[in-house]
C-alpha cells in the first residue's frame, strides 16, 4: 500500500474502534513523517498528515504543515480551518477556509479531521 492509503486505513481504523484510537494514529503520524522525510509533499499527503496529527491534538504541527502548500481542494480548507480554529482562533481565517472549503472541489483520499465546531 502506499503511504497514502495506509494512512487512510490507519485513521479509519482509529475512528471504528476505540480501543486502537490512539495506538492507529500514532502510528499514522510515524509513517506520515518518515515519507515528509523523505521528500513527500504532495498536497493530499500534506492534508492526511495534517488531519492525523489534528485528531492527536498535534494542532501547532498540523497548521504548519498546512501553510506550507496552496489549499487546492475542500478538504485541505477545511483542515486549514479547524487547524486555525484549535492553533491560532482567529474568526475571520477560520471563515475564510471554511467558505473556501465549500468552494473547492472534492478530492478522492482526502481525511477531514474530526472538529466539533458547536464545543468550540
Amino acid at each position: 500500500m502506499s503511504v497514502i492509503e495506509d494512512t487512510k486505513e490507519l485513521h479509519r481504523k482509529a475512528w471504528s474502534n476505540y480501543d486502537y484510537f490512539t495506538d492507529s494514529l500514532e502510528k499514522a503520524v510515524s509513517i506520515c513523517q518518515a515519507a515528509y522525510e523523505n521528500g513527500e509533499n504532495s498536497p493530499l499527503f500534506i492534508n492526511n498528515y495534517a488531519a492525523v496529527l489534528l485528531d492527536l491534538h498535534r494542532d501547532d504541527e498540523a497548521l504548519a504543515l498546512l501553510k506550507n502548500n496552496d489549499p487546492v481542494f475542500s478538504e485541505y480548507c477545511s483542515n486549514y480551518a479547524i487547524a486555525i480554529a484549535k492553533a491560532a482562533y482567529d474568526l475571520e481565517l477560520i471563515r475564510k477556509w471554511n467558505q473556501a472549503a465549500i468552494k473547492k472541489p472534492k478530492q478522492d483520499g482526502a481525511i477531514v479531521a474530526y472538529m466539533d465546531w458547536q464545543g468550540l
